[in-house]
């Protein structure tokens, strides 16, 4: 794949004086430094027939749409890279993609792109924001998009989102309701020999899903006062999802497969979550303004029981049933102060709190022909707490036109607690600095370098034991995992040709610390893999992003935005003591998107293209590599004249589907090296067809 793709990459680099030779429009630079904030108009959009906002931002040149990490701790990295009037518009309860959607392309002035820390905006560590303008007094207005989607499974289901703001009082009230239904299929075999190539079974399934999905939110936004706002997001999702996984499996006798047992698994889960989140902004003078952000979640989710049969045609029926339980819940409270100091120079301060807790309950049993037995898993039935708490401080220096630093110092405490089949109680304690310095020599360059320490966001589905019946996997809770942490150091550079195009090189390293991965757990009677840390390793990683007009190859109002991503990262395997990959990281990925229109027409037409290269994961007992040879191709085609709506026809997974797992079992660890079987899965999705009608009022 690599040997593909650094050709068509280089060329567009090389290339790239000439991509912005079909410019729409001069982009007009504004800000406190000349170059330092780039404002798109209204009309750079035009001949992309943008019907919302999120359809701008998406051809915003050189930007990618961003809703935080929440895989960091603490809310300041969940509030994503998005400004509306120059205000983050959400939290964790409303994605900024739901936001931008329910935003008509008309009620747009105009997008600022900020390039570079400046005082009086919060970059909170991403090196670009994007600032919607919008026009004042916008009045009521409306959005939905309704999606039909015809699955290889014959079934027709359907996505819709909408929308309705309108001014209430002296504020906007927003209404929003989206839904979700689908019905995908995938046929699936297992093929599993010895490791010398006697193929011992064969099993063939087919796998069918319903998933129903319905959420509604509101959100009311007022000024209390001259100098004073206040943001109230709620939403409510509701989760159904039904599968039913049914087929043969075979032995080989005499290298013939002959039928052995007939196998269905059946498995229903419900489930919802509920969220609140207020957001309080005063000013206090024209250099300090604080704001109060209040969350608070809950969700539950019930699964099963989950059935397995496998009806032998020689010892009768075998069963095993699985029942799971947990509930979420998170409360958060920040507080932070922004002071102005100079034109050049602001501070952010501030504190939070947080309190976390997950319940979860997992029983399993298995029948055998005399009735169910239940078999008893180590940290089957816990509760795990934490309570955190963090201050920190922010400032950024602009220099001069050209060269502007961030830095900011934040110190956590938490303490982490687990009851139940489990108990006992750790305290941790982080400092996490981070510093970034820019450099523009020129309009149309910049240069930027980070550094900057990290604390992933506990998953606490790791505290608990689980068990996948389609991958015969079990896997135990454990109760001394920890938070993984890193030290991120990257160098960005960015070289714009006019404003349409742009071509970033991204160069970095992370030293990560208590990485996540499968470690032993080890019981009286059984040996078992757990989420665990299994020490320290490094990752490298190069990015290329471009976005390319094509009026130079004499594809007029065309344009192909590229991403291409390379990764090398090791680790010393904690069972072999072997260098290796981390688990789950693939070496290239690769993704790109192609649009074109005729304005005359009221018609343009599209693809996109992602690529993930193989995959591996590593277990006590067992290794699984992933390849997807194929990739995602996607190609559609559309119209604005009718109604004023845009009406989309497409296709989803055109290519060649099928997913490929490749495992070996050992005899006790892979350390001893002694391969028991060898498997060969596959898992073919089938393509995808889809009609969307949307539209903003």
């Amino acid at each position: 794949m690599s040997f593909r793709i650094a050709p068509l990459a280089f060329l567009l680099v090389l290339s790239a004086p000439a991509l912005a030779d079909d410019a729409p429009e001069p982009v007009l630079a504004e800000g406190e430094a000349d170059g330092a904030i780039l404002a798109y108009p209204a009309s750079f959009f035009t001949e992309f027939s943008p019907v919302n906002a999120r359809d701008m931002i998406d051809r915003l040149p050189g930007f990618s749409l961003s809703d935080g990490d929440t895989s960091r701790r603490g809310l300041a990295d969940a509030f994503g890279n998005l400004l509306i009037n120059g205000v983050r518009p959400s939290d964790k309860t409303l994605g900024l993609g739901t936001v931008l959607q329910r935003i008509p392309a008309a009620q747009v002035v105009r997008i600022e792109l900020i390039r570079e820390p400046l005082p009086e905006y919060e970059m909170r560590g991403f090196s670009q924001l994007a600032n919607v303008i919008l026009v004042e007094g916008a009045g009521t207005r409306a959005s939905f998009d309704h999606t039909l989607f015809y699955h290889n499974s014959s079934r027709l289901v359907s996505e819709f989102q909408s929308a309705v703001t309108r001014p209430v009082g002296s504020g906007e009230l927003t209404l929003g309701l989206n839904w979700n239904t689908r019905g995908p299929t995938n046929d699936r075999t297992f093929e599993t020999a010895r490791p010398d190539g006697v193929r011992l079974t064969r099993e063939q399934y087919n796998d069918q899903r319903r998933f129903r999905f319905i959420e509604p939110s509101i959100s009311y936004s007022t000024p209390l006062g001259a100098n004073t706002q206040v943001r109230v997001n709620a939403n409510a999702e509701f989760r159904a999802w039904r599968r039913i996984i049914s087929g043969f499996a075979f032995d080989y006798v005499d290298g013939a497969p002959t039928p052995a047992a007939y196998v269905e698994q059946k498995n229903d889960e419900r489930s919802w979550e509920a969220g609140l989140s207020t957001t309080l902004e005063h000013q206090w003078s024209d250099a300090l303004a604080s704001t109060t952000t209040f969350l608070l979640t809950r969700s539950d989710s019930d699964n099963g029981p989950e059935v397995e049969s496998v009806n032998t045609f020689s010892n009768g029926i075998e069963r095993v049933q699985v029942f799971y339980q947990d509930a979420e819940e998170e409360t958060a409270l920040r507080q932070s102060f922004d002071w102005t100091l100079t034109d050049a120079h602001s501070l952010t301060f501030g504190a939070e709190a947080a309190f976390n807790a997950l319940d979860a309950s997992l029983s399993l049993f298995e029948d055998l022909g005399a009735g169910f037995e239940e078999i008893p898993l180590p940290v089957n039935d816990t509760r795990v707490e934490e309570v955190r708490g963090e201050v920190f401080a922010d400032a950024v220096w602009v220099l001069n036109d050209a060269f502007s630093m961030e830095g900011g110092l934040r110190y956590e405490y938490s303490e982490i607690s687990q009851s139940g089949s489990a108990g006992q109680s750790r305290t941790f304690t982080y400092l996490k600095p981070r510093a970034s310095a820019t450099w523009r020599p020129g309009d149309q360059r910049r240069v930027r370098v980070s550094l900057e320490r990290n604390v992933d966001q506990l998953d606490f589905g790791n505290f608990a034991s689980s068990v996948d019946l389609n991958s015969d996997q079990v896997d135990v809770g454990n109760p001394d995992y920890r938070p993984q942490t890193d030290w991120t150091l990257e160098a960005e550079f960015e070289q714009r040709f006019n404003e349409d195009a742009s071509v970033t090189l991204t160069l970095g390293r992370v030293w990560r610390q208590d990485l996540d991965d499968y470690i032993a757990i080890i019981t009286p009677t059984e040996v078992f893999d757990a989420p665990g840390n299994i020490g320290d390793g490094s990752l490298n990683r190069v990015t290329l992003e471009w976005t390319s007009p094509l009026g130079w190859l004499g594809l007029q109002n065309a344009t192909l935005d590229g991403f291409v991503e390379w990764f090398d990262s090791n680790v010393d395997d904690p069972v072999t003591g072997v260098e290796r990959s981390w688990s789950w990281i693939s070496e290239w990925e690769v993704s790109f998107d192609f649009r074109q229109t005729f304005p005359e027409r009221q018609l343009a037409w599209g693809w996109d293209y992602f690529y993930l290269s193989d995959a591996s994961s590593y277990r006590v007992s067992r290794f699984t590599n992933i390849q997807r040879p194929g990739g995602d191709l996607d190609v559609y085609v559309e119209t604005t004249r009718w109604f004023g709506l845009t009406t989309r026809l497409g296709a989803n997974f055109i290519l060649d589907t099928t997913e490929r797992q490749d495992l070996i079992f050992y005899d006790g660890s892979r350390a001893d090296g002694i391969e028991r079987l060898h498997q060969q899965r596959y898992f073919d999705n089938g393509p995808q067809a889809f009609l969307s009608v949307r539209g903003a009022f």
